[in-house]
């Protein structure tokens, strides 16, 4: 379409001294082709020197000065301004915004690129749905690189490309004449001060047909709320309730506009620009779920060690835990640009391959897969980079992940039959996948790994019985040295004392709630002298709390575990683990609390603690009062530290 022939530049001011001359100063020193005039509107400004700063300027011809003879709020103001020219396409700029060489030009295309387009709003570091980098956020303006020089970097990669928005965002928003002669000025009296008059203009605009755009290759700078002060707030929730009365549809809109992210292809092709531009050292992508635990705690200490051997951490996972768009999000460790960069595949698994080669990817590390969509399994190949593999639990064989069967212990790994008829009545957590197909996916990547890491015996052995050629080494996860915890206090038990036992993280039905609740009620039932002191959370506090055995401490930070389990003060670490766990930093964190451990004879728990010595070995049950008594005989008469107990 054809660009207009002339703009007005409209800039309501009322106070904020040296950012509203920055703003004038950057309208007008930023080299635009189209004709323009900028006109200023003093909103009646308490402060005068601002009044004697606009009237100097004004004085020299650069810009046009109109003043209110009283306060009038931004919506009236803005109207004031928007009201000279009929028929003229304007720019509403905030006084706090910054714009470079080319900013209007760019955006009056990305305003006329269709006939029905209203309004175009560029990007900011503080615009709500056209934030950037983070949308939705206050940003501070990015450290690698210039304002001035992002902007360009936006006009390079995003040349021409809008985004439908639901509203445009007022702290610059470029307004066609022929909207603004349909759809007529701000709703000054309803809106007061200020805040929403645009999002109502643009409803009302809409529902005559109009559109609303993104300009994905312009960035401004804006400060925000610079006029406002304290009273932004109440004005703004005032005024949204204004807009949800006028426009039901409009809050929904906008929060279904924020799911969907359709501006996240625009800010990823930025962020890819920046970090090239930085020439990280190369990445080593690792492929994982999005969920908490000891999973995503390797996945910061692996961090750490790649960066020490000179690679780039990158993290592709599930871009959210319901993911029907199967949207993944590639997070990048870079501290000068905190890119997390989101692909739709598999529509756009050839652009996140092409990003991944631009960015200079060395390796691929398969950490998990659930909830990956499959075609992100391929990378690897599509690479043509190699790839390593690391066991947390049994995901690759298990549709379950944690070999348990309906008894609710561990299953022994029947044959693949057996799993079938357990992940068809147990239910699976990869339902879209046969165990047959499991096992054949789950081939392909640890047969062609050129590593597989499992961090314990146990589980290494499991995953070679299950995929003989795979190349399966037993490395524990790296955590610093420790100190042997002092041999129990309480030990030997006089048999009267109260014992206070530790469970110890987030304790759900595969790491023993059942089988604690169960010794809960027995101590209670028995008037055991035993208590059982959770530091973390469990699956239903409400429960053992009846039982008067049981406290729960409730969530904690990492670094806060030890201190929360030495509060406690308990004689003995218990580990009610029903699955054959992998490694358990929870082990660790009793340790370094200085308590024993008492655990399951299975996968990790049972292992590390027959190779160390700090602790004894149970037999696996669910029944409460079994592991009772065992613990009782224990404090008794206890057996040398490593021991199974009988």
């Amino acid at each position: 379409m054809a660009s207009p022939a002339r703009v007005d530049v409209i800039v309501p001011a009322y106070r904020g001294l040296a950012l509203t001359l920055a703003c004038l100063e950057s309208l007008l020193g930023a080299s635009c082709r189209l004709p323009h005039r900028i006109v200023v509107v003093n909103d009646r400004s308490p402060q005068p020197e601002l009044t004697a700063a606009l009237r100097k300027l004004a004085g020299t011809g650069r810009l046009e000065l109109l003043e209110n003879d009283r306060n009038l709020g931004f919506p009236a103001t803005a109207n004031r301004g928007l009201a000279l020219s009929p028929g003229r396409d304007r720019v509403l700029v905030n006084s706090d915004v910054l714009v470079f060489d080319g900013w209007l030009d760019r955006l009056a295309a990305a305003a006329h690129a269709a006939p029905d387009i209203g309004t175009a709003t560029p990007f900011a570091n503080n615009a709500t749905i056209c934030s950037y980098p983070r949308p939705n956020t206050d940003n501070p303006l990015p450290a690698d690189i210039a304002p001035a020089a992002l902007d360009a970097l936006c006009a390079a990669e995003n040349a021409g490309q809008t985004v439908e928005l639901p509203t445009a965002v007022g702290f610059c928003m470029y307004i066609r004449g022929d909207c603004l002669d349909d759809v007529g000025l701000f709703d000054a009296e309803a809106f007061g001060l200020g805040y929403g008059e645009e999002n109502d203009f643009c409803q009302r605009a809409t529902h005559l047909g109009w559109r609303h755009v993104l300009a994905g290759d312009v960035f401004v700078v804006h400060a925000g709320g610079a006029s406002f002060g304290e009273g932004k707030k109440p004005a703004l929730a005032r005024n949204l309730a204004v807009l949800a009365a006028r426009h039901p549809g409009y809050l929904p809109r906008v929060r279904e506009f924020i799911r969907r992210d359709p501006v996240a292809a625009l800010r990823r092709n930025i962020d890819v620009a920046r970090l090239a531009r930085l020439g990280p050292p190369p990445l080593v992508v690792r492929l994982c779920h999005a969920k908490d635990g000891g999973t995503a705690r390797r996945l910061d200490d692996e961090a750490r060690e790649l960066v020490a051997a000179g690679f780039t951490p990158a993290t592709l996972a599930p871009a959210a835990r319901e993911n029907p768009d199967h949207r993944v999000r590639l997070t990048v460790d870079q501290p000068e640009v905190a890119a997390e960069l989101v692909y739709a595949l598999p529509d756009e698994l050839p652009r996140l391959v092409d990003d991944l080669r631009r960015l200079g990817t060395a390796g691929c590390i398969f950490h998990h897969f659930l909830d990956l969509p499959p075609e992100a399994l391929g990378l690897p190949q599509l690479l043509g980079v190699p790839h390593e593999a690391r066991v947390h639990d049994f995901g690759w064989f298990c549709p379950s992940i944690n070999c348990l069967n309906d008894t609710g212990l561990a299953c022994g790994e029947p044959d693949r039959a057996a799993c079938q008829r357990c992940a068809d009545v147990g239910g699976s957590d990869m339902p879209h996948l046969t165990v047959e197909a499991l096992y054949a996916q789950s081939g392909r990547i640890l047969d062609t790994a050129v590593r597989v890491v499992a961090p314990s015996r146990d589980a290494a052995a499991r995953l070679r019985h299950c995929f003989p050629a795979a190349r399966v080494e037993a490395v524990p996860h790296p955590e610093p040295a420790l100190a042997p915890p002092p041999p129990p206090a309480i030990l030997p038990w006089d048999g009267r004392r109260p014992v206070r036992l530790a469970v110890i993280g987030a304790i759900g039905e595969h790491k023993g709630y059942g089988v604690l609740l169960a010794m809960a009620r027995d101590a209670n039932r028995r008037g055991l002298p035993l208590s059982f002191q959770v530091a973390g959370f469990t699956k239903d506090d409400f429960p053992l709390f009846a039982t008067g055995k049981a406290f729960v401490s409730g969530r904690y930070q990492e670094n806060e575990a030890v201190a929360v389990i030495r509060e406690l003060d308990c004689h003995l670490a218990l580990f009610l683990s029903v699955w054959p766990e992998t490694y358990c930093y929870t082990l660790t964190e009793a340790w370094r609390a200085g308590l024993y451990a008492v655990g399951f004879d299975l996968g990790a728990v049972g292992e590390r603690i027959a190779d160390t010595g700090w602790g004894w070995r149970l037999p696996p049950t669910r029944h409460g009062a079994a592991v009772n008594d065992r613990l009782l005989a224990l404090l008794r008469q206890p057996p040398p530290p490593g021991t199974l107990l009988p």
